[in-house]
């Protein structure tokens, strides 16, 4: 894979933020302090950190790292569930979509930051110009089934691999929630973003109460049973970051234009509502 030029022009090391070149079809290396990233046979860049903070202990539960081992075969009950769960799921995507329009600028990158297996994609009218970030390489590599066109990156979002100011869109939807040093991630966030860039974000209304109750009348009880483990125990480190800590972090570091709620746009408040959506700029 020969990685264009123009993508290669915003990309730096993890680790030193040098600019990388690529020697060889499959490498990308460092011209600062020499480290070398490998490009997988179907195309995703690997640019992790050589080191990263470290999760506390309670992430090595048995019932978490088997669920997490899960993780990719799990999402079809949220994505191609009964029409309600359906429903729910695709409210933030529609409603960032419909924001943030089909196509940036002329020759700018769009960055679906924590993209999973990319269901966010489909909301698109074209891919060629998006950047797929993604710390599981397992979620990152079904995507090619779909998406042959677009830019797979393995990154850890608390170092992003990209130079400082180099991305002019960033979307993110159900993602924050999973950050463990989220206020790590969203300071890379701001320093990769271009000072008149653009911030999507779409998470679930986690810690409120509407979520809380509806989860435990369906998911709680259905993955418990399928799975065999302690589904409540899993959520509780999986969704380590309330909706309340993600709005009070993300206005920390940019200013909130909009926002939006689901399924109660009348009752604007995460505590009455699903899921949550914002349109952000940088301070």
């Amino acid at each position: 894979m020969s990685v264009p030029a123009q993508l290669l022009s915003i990309l730096s090391c993890p680790d030193c933020h040098g600019d990388l070149s690529q020697p060889e079809e499959r490498q990308l290396v460092c011209t600062s302090c020499k480290r070398s990233y490998d490009i997988t046979a179907d195309g995703i860049i690997c640019l992790l950190p050589s080191e990263a903070k470290r999760l506390p202990a309670d992430y090595d539960d048995p019932d978490y790292k088997r669920m997490s081992e899960l993780f990719d075969d799990a999402q079809d009950y949220f994505t191609d569930g009964n029409p309600v769960f359906r429903a729910i799921h695709d409210s933030s995507h529609k409603r960032l979509s419909s924001w943030a329009g089909q196509v940036h600028r002329d020759g700018d990158w769009i960055c679906d930051l924590g993209c999973g297996q990319g269901y966010h994609f489909h909301f698109l009218s074209r891919t060629d110009n998006v950047i797929g970030v993604d710390i599981r390489l397992e979620s990152l590599s079904k995507i090619r089934e779909h998406f042959p066109d677009v830019v797979l990156i393995q990154a850890n979002s608390c170092a992003l691999p990209f130079k400082d100011h180099g991305l002019a869109e960033i979307r993110s939807v159900y993602a924050l929630e999973h950050i463990y040093h989220l206020e790590d991630a969203l300071t890379e966030v701001a320093r990769v973003m271009k000072k008149d860039g653009d911030l999507y974000v779409g998470i679930p209304c986690e810690g409120g109460l509407a979520w809380t109750l509806g989860r435990e009348l369906t998911s709680m009880r259905t993955m418990s049973k399928r799975y065999n483990l302690d589904y409540r125990k899993y959520i509780a480190l999986e969704h380590c970051n309330t909706a309340r800590d993600i709005a009070k972090a993300l206005g920390a570091h940019f200013r909130i234009e909009k926002r939006s709620f689901f399924p109660l746009p009348m009752l604007p408040f995460l505590t009455t509502n699903l899921t949550a959506t914002f349109s952000l700029k940088p301070k």
